[in-house]
């Protein structure tokens, strides 16, 4: 019986190849093999927890459409922030590396982007029935708008199939104000905004500050998303969105992607006093992600129509922080039937699964 096919709207996979130097291409319990045996001295240092995701865990996991982010921005090193440049220049050739990094996979047949509605018809087809060596295909999106010089550069990353942008990430930037910190929308973001919308890009909010996503509200009128957030509501912290942004983002029908992190959907973690990864104790399944469906439900009048997946599954952690039930990316089959004993149709299932995501990009690529 095939699999239902599987979005998730954020996986910073040329970030865990560059940076974590991890092979993509081979079974993930072999990248942790491998990893093993670096010096003890290494491994202290890198501290990447064990890899969850790789091309082939993927196709086992059906996971066959992702947005794949382009991941660097302005950030002294600090703690386990040890990713972060100095300067933009930096950050654009670390950008332009992680699209090259996805060229190079695409060259070798392990993904294939998503630029247009033809391409989604044909991820979607391709996953209806798929052989082994059918490719992962992927929308090219951005976490840290830094890698793009100015308002002028967003033709290039258009052209380069770049499709969504989230101007934040940890920190504050060249463009806006990230997690951690307090304030709006920098003097570059009004243009680089006016550049997006003209290209027909997408908005994601995740990582803003609160004044940072008040402020695009204020001046976005385009397709909006948050691909990897949860309801702060229910777990604690600046990282996770206020109800009166998941009311917005329904009321821009746009889609928010649960993660499957520990920290993002245990009740006692708050983000700004979080537990080491080496002393923290995962104990919680794929049922902890439940309220967060419903919440947004709730919120959207008992419609599931704007919950989809962004698991940022090896996006800094590994399978030490996933659900108990989730060992690598492929165990994401599990979550349809967690959510179908949580009492949600087989439509709704659908819909969180990959149909919401289809329906927002085929939404925003039809006008």
């Amino acid at each position: 019986m095939t699999q239902p096919l599987i979005i998730d709207l954020h996986l910073d996979l040329a970030w865990d190849a560059l940076f974590w130097n991890r092979d993509l291409t081979i079974d993930a319990h072999e990248v942790r093999r491998q990893e093993e045996e670096e010096p003890p001295q290494v491994a202290e240092d890198i501290d990447c927890g064990y890899c969850t995701v790789t091309f082939p865990e993927m196709r086992r996991g059906s996971v066959g459409i992702m947005c794949s982010t382009i991941m660097s921005r302005i950030q002294l090193r600090a703690g386990r922030m040890r990713d972060g440049m100095r300067t933009q220049e930096q950050a654009m050739a670390m950008g332009r590396g992680h699209l090259a990094y996805y060229q190079a996979m695409a060259a070798r047949g392990e993904i294939k982007p998503v630029r247009s509605l033809a391409d989604l018809d044909e991820a979607e087809a391709a996953w209806a029935d798929p052989p082994p060596e059918t490719p992962v295909y992927h929308i090219l999106s951005m976490e840290s708008a830094d890698p793009i010089a100015d308002a002028d550069d967003v033709e290039f990353w258009w052209n380069a199939g770049l499709r969504v942008v989230g101007p934040a990430h940890f920190g504050e930037n060249t463009y806006i104000h990230g997690t951690s910190t307090v304030g709006g929308l920098k003097p570059a973001a009004k243009p680089l905004y006016k550049a997006m919308r003209e290209a027909g890009m997408i908005l994601d909010i995740t990582h803003m500050a609160d004044q940072a996503v008040k402020e695009s509200f204020d001046l976005w009128d385009g397709p909006i998303l948050a691909s990897h957030c949860m309801c702060r509501s229910l777990v604690r912290g600046q990282r996770h969105l206020d109800d009166w942004m998941i009311k917005e983002v329904i009321a821009r029908d746009g889609v928010i992607g649960m993660v499957f992190g520990h920290f993002f959907f245990d009740p006692a973690c708050v983000w700004e006093e979080l537990p080491s990864r080496r002393e923290y104790e995962a104990k919680l399944s794929m049922e902890a992600i439940v309220p967060h469906v419903e919440h947004i439900a709730d919120l959207a009048g008992g419609s599931t129509a704007n919950v989809a997946i962004g698991t940022d599954m090896d996006g800094g952690f590994g399978a030490e922080i996933t659900p108990t039930d989730v060992d690598t990316i492929a165990d994401l089959q599990g979550f349809g039937p967690t959510l179908s004993r949580a009492g949600y149709s087989d439509e709704d299932v659908s819909g969180i699964l990959h149909g919401n995501a289809l329906r927002m990009f085929r939404r925003v690529w039809s006008q």
